[in-house]
């Protein structure tokens, strides 16, 4: 896929980005697509170094469940609310209120930032289905007990 690159250094602010992504790179693993990647994004200028890029990522995957590996819809809503900087500032910045992207900003990419977040908000366990019973109990009594080994040890 071609990327659509930006020079975020030039230009003039806020810069609106509506647009419906049929795919990006590096996003096969999480699933297949359903209907494409609906972005609704404006990238404003904060500060000096400071770009913010506030919005909405509509998503939905058809995910293999990790339970019981049925196919089945993930619908992933984001609201986005991220700082941008310079790819030369990585190493230098503290932890600041914003979660940060960095990329060069003088052929900044779209489509890394947008496949950075779905991957983030992505769901760390898929899972479509529930406990059956047996399981709930194994679970109950772990949780229970969760140092019951450690107790026989010393009978």
């Amino acid at each position: 896929m071609e990327d659509t690159l930006l020079n975020l250094n030039e230009g003039s602010f806020p810069i609106s980005i509506k647009k419906l992504f049929s795919n990006l790179d590096n996003l096969d693993n999480l699933g297949t697509f359903k209907k494409g990647i609906k972005t609704d994004l404006k990238i404003e200028k904060f500060s000096n170094n400071l770009l913010l890029a506030k919005g909405k990522i509509s998503v939905t995957l058809e995910s293999e469940c990790q339970r019981c590996s049925e196919l089945f819809d993930v619908n992933l809503q984001i609201k986005s609310q991220v700082g941008i900087k310079d790819i030369t500032e990585e190493n230098l910045d503290s932890k600041g209120p914003y979660e940060i992207h960095y990329q060069d900003l003088n052929c900044f990419s779209i489509e890394k930032l947008i496949a950075e977040e779905i991957h983030l908000n992505f769901p760390s366990r898929a899972i479509c289905c529930e406990l059956d019973n047996n399981d709930k109990e194994k679970e109950n009594n772990q949780k229970v007990k969760p140092f019951k080994k450690i107790r026989d040890l010393f009978k």
